[in-house]
């Protein structure tokens, strides 16, 4: 073989070596999930000579494969490996419901140990719950005793409510009482719509008197003002904001910090 052949699959298998490294780099990257703008910064720090190496088309498959991993980066939990690699930062502290939100939460849900039909039309059991542990609809005729009660309440909410609640508050600084209001409202209107609520989104933006008066949003039930839901608002909107007494005062003194 002549040396001219030789030289030749030497350069080409450098230059293979660095797009499949550059390549496994993105893939290692989605894997454990990195944050968008270091996966973006990495890319554009890449010496433009390196870059240069890679043709047209693979530039733009990369490209749409680093989109991909931001995308599933967004929804995906990020694995604890990652964090104790030291690839990405620590998550935020858990938190835990107070015995205020409880007792909120408790004075505005009835516990019923037979099903019965809400104001908006969904059998519920308990402590306002629609839905067991385990997935089944709560359904016409079903009993439970106080106990179960007590111990589905608990269950549902730190793995169904407060769990995705501080998820999605994520890095933005929160207190305790106001981690608690967002529980409770996220636990009367649903996970999906607290997602997606100008409670969150002023909280997360730091407007707090905004995120207080946007409780005020969800009275309505079937298109009509529920004066239920009114005091209801306003007791977790006062929560919210660390105002016991009126918070004491909506729930006719039994709500107390």
């Amino acid at each position: 073989m002549s040396p001219l052949i030789l030289e030749r699959a030497r350069a080409a298998a450098h230059a293979w070596s660095v797009r499949i490294a550059a390549i496994g780099a993105a893939i290692s990257a989605a894997l454990v999930a990195i944050d968008p703008a270091t996966l973006q910064a990495g890319w554009l720090s890449m010496p433009a000579e390196v870059r240069a190496l890679f043709p047209e088309h693979l530039q733009a498959w990369i490209g749409l494969a680093l989109f991909v991993a931001v995308a599933i980066a967004r929804v995906v939990p990020q694995p604890a490996a990652a964090h104790r690699l030291g690839l990405l930062s620590a998550p935020a502290p858990a938190m835990k419901v107070g015995p205020v939100a409880t007792a909120l939460l408790h004075h505005f849900e009835r516990c019923v140990l037979t099903a019965y039909l809400c104001p908006a039309g969904k059998w519920t059991i308990g402590w306002g719950m629609t839905y067991y542990p385990d997935g089944r609809k709560v359904r016409s005729g079903d009993r439970i005793t106080r106990e179960q009660a007590d111990a589905m309440f608990e269950q549902l909410l730190a793995r169904d409510f407060a769990a995705p609640v501080m998820a999605a508050i994520g890095r933005a600084p929160v207190t305790a009482a106001q981690f608690g209001a967002m529980v409770a409202l996220a636990y009367n209107i649903g996970i999906k719509a607290f997602r997606g609520s100008s409670v969150l989104r002023y909280h997360r933006a730091g407007e707090i008197d905004a995120a207080a008066r946007a409780f005020g949003l969800f009275v309505l039930v079937k298109g009509k003002k529920n004066r239920g839901l009114v005091r209801r608002r306003a007791a977790e909107a006062a929560l919210y904001v660390s105002n016991f007494a009126e918070l004491t005062q909506l729930t006719f003194g039994e709500v107390k910090a």
